[in-house]
């Protein structure tokens, strides 16, 4: 049985909740409001529309999120970078495979060549992949800060929710 603060605590982050879905709707809403003015007047393009035909698979995610103390937070970009370099290593010692000699067979780089490859690695904004930074349309530029502004919406949300559930059980 919740007390009368438990009910008051519980009503606030309930509007609190609701809150951050308006909020989320309204970002998500210009969002793509913002995408469908990008690709009509992206039309006459070769490549048409702005969507998964047109992404560079290359680029990697710009935007993490940690798990922590059952809360949820977005990772800067010096942690995001090491967490990004933690499986490029990997995939670099997997790669190294010997033959019965003791000769590499695959990735036959220095190591000098391996740190200027990674020194190139760094996170670099996916919205580059549609154009040269001078030729991005705006509308698509402000489609990825609506999108991105979201990105914190939904972390305090999920945080809101696990507060709420815990209140609740």
């Amino acid at each position: 049985m919740l007390g009368e603060q438990d009910c008051t605590e519980l009503l606030e982050l309930l509007a609190h909740y609701d809150y951050l879905l308006e909020q989320l709707e309204v970002s998500f809403s210009e969002g793509f409001q913002h995408l469908s003015r990008a690709n009509f007047h992206n039309k006459d393009a070769v490549r048409g529309r702005y969507g998964r035909d047109y992404w560079d698979e290359r680029f990697k995610g710009s935007q993490f999120v940690s798990h922590k103390d059952s809360t949820i937070s977005i990772m800067e970009s010096e942690r995001a970078s090491k967490y990004l370099a933690q499986f490029e290593s990997d995939d670099e010692q997997e790669e190294q495979v010997e033959d019965g000699n003791g000769r590499h067979l695959k990735n036959r780089k220095t190591g000098q060549e391996k740190s200027d490859v990674r020194a190139s690695k760094a996170i670099r904004d996916p919205i580059h992949m549609f154009g040269g930074v001078l030729s991005i349309p705006s509308s698509l530029r402000q489609c990825q800060r609506n999108f991105k502004g979201s990105i914190g919406l939904l972390v305090e949300l999920v945080n809101c929710r696990r507060k709420i559930d815990n209140m609740i059980s």
